[in-house]
């Protein structure tokens, strides 16, 4: 269901209003954390100077590794999965 802008949807049990759903009044996207904000003005006085993430290789070596074949049995796998139990 579509509300329209600015309007207030309330959540009842037994005729009480239990909860109240309406629009942020601060955008989430541009909410920083008091760690982060705290983390920000140590950095523009000096006082730290951040670790740069280096950039992560998992994805390009997942990259690298040969793919499946398509013709690939996965009944022979398992039987030779199960021949190695017994």
């Amino acid at each position: 269901m579509v509300k329209e802008e600015g309007e207030r949807i309330y959540v009842t049990d037994r005729d009480e209003i239990i909860a109240e759903i309406h629009k942020p009044t601060t955008p989430l996207i541009h909410r920083i954390s008091r760690w982060e904000t705290f983390l920000n003005e140590q950095e523009l006085s000096g006082a730290l100077i951040r670790a740069k993430r280096k950039e992560s290789t998992v994805l390009k070596d997942l990259q690298k590794e040969p793919s499946w074949p398509d013709d690939l049995d996965n009944r022979l796998i398992e039987e030779e999965i199960r021949r190695d139990r017994f």
